[in-house]
């Protein structure tokens, strides 16, 4: 319980490096891990008679470490716990912070592809998933149980939880296998069945001890305003109108994943339940009355005490009308004034704004007029120029100029270790539309881009004409030389070379000559385009 100091510090001031205070079966570490090692953590194991685990933890907690450097706050270890509320702590010191900034969850885009690519771009955005559906998972979870029953009637329910076959769920959950890994991740889950929410969340955590995953939090859909997932599906933006359930659904994930992982909201600012949306008549609405709703809706998500973390897309959405999800992001406007509002009347609580925001330079703008903000969440925007936001980790995270990526063929290259692999271990006819996809707005703006993305066409549809015409992969070469001599055939060394400093300059000119919103509209143009038939089938499919 006495102070102890290192030995080299003769003839300084010694202030104390680790001080321990105990109570009953409870021990304290006030460390400071500026000068601070192992021997020394070593050391005080054997003065206060911790477990050994402890050790294990101390090695495991890279991040935790580096963060107390910063901190110099309290360590408690609790002998009387579980592993539960530690593991939680460093997923949420994780979650907190990557938070500045997030790449915005949207169905046939931010699959393990994409995401693979934006942690090429930047190493501390956090990346979410597409949401998926807990039934879905559900389902496929109660069928394999049942199948392994079948083969094991004698088995437990111990036993069937760790047997059952994954096959069909690893859809659902898969990352990333080749470095970087995804790192600072979130899988968002979308559903009202208390029930299903709990098996998923357990899911969750089966393939995470199977190695089929490893997300920092779990997010609860609560802004979608689709008609398929709001309306049909009474899930998404419709469970705003019941904050009671959505509480309910955040303790059944927070008790499915034993408490391992942070649990996360992402909502809008209300709905029109209570007033059918009209354009001229919604001006008219008080906003203290939309505030007082938002407010109440957020209390009582956070009342269990597991929610303290919420996105809030800065519009209303509209349900009460045949509004397509393009309608609900353009025609309600945006109110981050509210958003602001939260930030301030709930210190206790951390907040993210989605909505509108297209660039870094929005992102600063919006932390300066919200100091408090946790973070910023940017969607379509990324997915059409990731590239733009090759300067986030300095910008936004104050990381070293020398850490960012060097250019595109670098990001090219690397990429392509991901798509070999991917093809090595799935079905190149299945898969490869998906790996190339990801990468056909790496080059959005630039000259000749346009011939850079029917090449990559081409490239995607190889697998499937040479299978009809009975032909096999095997003379070909692989997707990662295909990619790059793409790119080198119809880009110039310019463009492929440009650096993320350069790179920026030329956005920062484009931002006040209100180009930039040019490359989101012929991206949006595109995905118009795109046939929704043939993404349903090959999810269908297992991939």
């Amino acid at each position: 319980h006495s102070p102890i100091t290192h030995p080299s510090l003769k003839g300084q001031h010694r202030r104390p490096l680790i001080r321990t205070t105990a109570t009953n079966n409870s021990c304290t570490l006030y460390t400071d891990y500026g000068r601070c090692n192992m021997k020394l953590l070593l050391i005080i194991m054997l003065i206060t008679r911790l477990p050994k685990n402890t050790l294990s933890f101390f090695q495991s907690s890279r991040l935790f470490r580096c963060q107390r450097v910063l901190q110099r706050t309290p360590l408690s270890v609790n002998i009387s716990n579980d592993s539960n509320d530690i593991a939680k702590e460093l997923k949420q010191q994780q979650l907190m912070s990557a938070a500045r900034l997030s790449l915005a969850p949207m169905m046939e885009y931010t699959d393990r592809h994409f995401r693979h690519l934006v942690r090429l771009i930047s190493k501390r955005t956090l990346l979410y998933t597409e949401m998926v559906t807990v039934n879905g998972i559900s389902y496929e979870r109660s069928s394999m149980e049942e199948e392994f029953r079948k083969l094991n009637p004698q088995a437990s329910n111990d036993e069937v939880r760790k047997g059952y076959n994954d096959s069909y769920l690893r859809r659902y959950f898969s990352q990333g296998k080749i470095e970087p890994l995804e790192g600072p991740s979130v899988l968002q889950v979308g559903g009202s069945s208390v029930e299903h929410m709990y098996l998923a969340a357990q899911t969750a955590m089966d393939m995470s001890e199977r190695n089929i995953c490893n997300y920092t939090a779990i997010n609860l859909n609560c802004g979608c305003p689709s008609p398929k997932v709001a309306g049909k599906g009474c899930f998404g933006a419709a469970l705003m109108d019941d904050p009671k359930l959505v509480s309910e659904l955040t303790k059944a994930i927070h008790d499915g994943c034993e408490g391992q992982l942070p649990v996360t909201v992402k909502c809008r600012i209300g709905t029109d339940k209570d007033y059918p949306f009209d354009k001229l008549g919604y001006k008219d609405i008080d906003d203290e009355v939309e505030y007082a709703k938002l407010c109440r809706f957020v209390e009582i998500v956070a009342s269990n005490g597991i929610v303290t973390d919420f996105t809030v897309h800065a519009r209303t959405a509209v349900l009460t009308k045949s509004f397509t999800p393009a309608d609900n992001r353009n025609i309600p406007p945006l109110k981050y004034d509210l958003v602001r509002r939260l930030v301030t009347d709930y210190p206790d609580l951390t907040f993210t704004l989605n909505g509108g925001i297209q660039s870094i330079s929005d992102c600063q703008k919006e932390f300066l007029a919200a100091p408090g903000l946790k973070g910023v969440m940017i969607g379509r925007a990324w997915a059409a120029n990731p590239w733009s936001f090759a300067m986030t980790d300095h910008l936004l995270y104050d990381t070293n100029i020398n850490m960012i990526p060097k250019n595109r063929l670098d990001i090219l290259q690397e990429y392509g270790k991901h798509a070999d692999a991917e093809e090595a271990s799935g079905d190149p006819v299945k898969i490869r539309r998906f790996l190339v996809k990801a990468i056909t707005p790496l080059f959005a703006g630039e000259t000749n881009a346009k011939k850079y993305r029917i090449a990559l066409n081409e490239i995607a549809g190889l697998p499937k004409r040479l299978v009809a015409d009975g032909k096999t992969l095997e003379d070909q070469p692989p997707i990662s030389k295909l990619i790059l001599d793409t790119a080198l055939n119809h880009l110039s060394e310019e463009v492929l070379l440009r650096t993320p400093e350069e790179s920026y300059e030329i956005i920062k000119n484009n931002e006040r000559r209100s180009k930039s919103s040019d490359v989101i509209s012929e991206w949006q143009e595109n995905r118009k385009k795109m046939e929704p038939s043939e993404y349903e089938q090959t999810l269908k499919s297992g991939l």
